[in-house]
């Protein structure tokens, strides 16, 4: 069986000052941004139920207070690498995560909302979905003798 062809990010990791709102928010609050990303990937874009405090975000802030802040986004990162067949490494992964963190979370947020955008595009357009086969009713036709 042919594995899936790996494909490049959608939004690039050099692009991290837009959109503003996004940008600022990785920049002051990385847990929240961190949080939201998790919760969008894990629930499949469905952000009904998401909390800016939660346990995505404490854990955030537990590794941060610890130098460790960049450990959970390099693991995000893999993990949406193998959900949307993104190209990369886990070295890569790691570099940037430690490196640039904070254009790496808003490459991540970005990428996701791209990804699970498409993907519902994708499955609300299947074929038959807007034109189903209509069955009209059918008269009977007149015997011939």
């Amino acid at each position: 069986m042919a594995g899936i062809q790996e494909q490049d990010w959608h939004h690039k990791g050099s692009h991290c000052c837009t959109p503003l709102e996004i940008c600022c928010l990785v920049w002051w609050c990385p847990c929240i941004a961190y949080g939201r990303t998790h919760h969008r990937i894990k629930n499949d874009n469905n952000m009904q139920g998401y909390s800016c405090c939660n346990l995505s975000c404490v854990g955030f802030t537990a590794l941060a207070f610890c130098g460790l802040s960049c450990i959970l986004p390099m693991i995000q990162r893999g993990d949406m690498r193998a959900k949307y067949h993104l190209k990369g490494n886990g070295c890569k992964d790691c570099l940037c995560a430690c490196c640039c963190q904070p254009c790496d979370m808003l490459q991540q947020e970005k990428e996701s909302e791209h990804q699970e955008m498409e993907r519902q595009r994708l499955i609300s357009h299947q074929p038959g979905k807007e034109n189903p086969m209509q069955y009209g009713i059918q008269q009977p036709q007149p015997a011939y003798h």
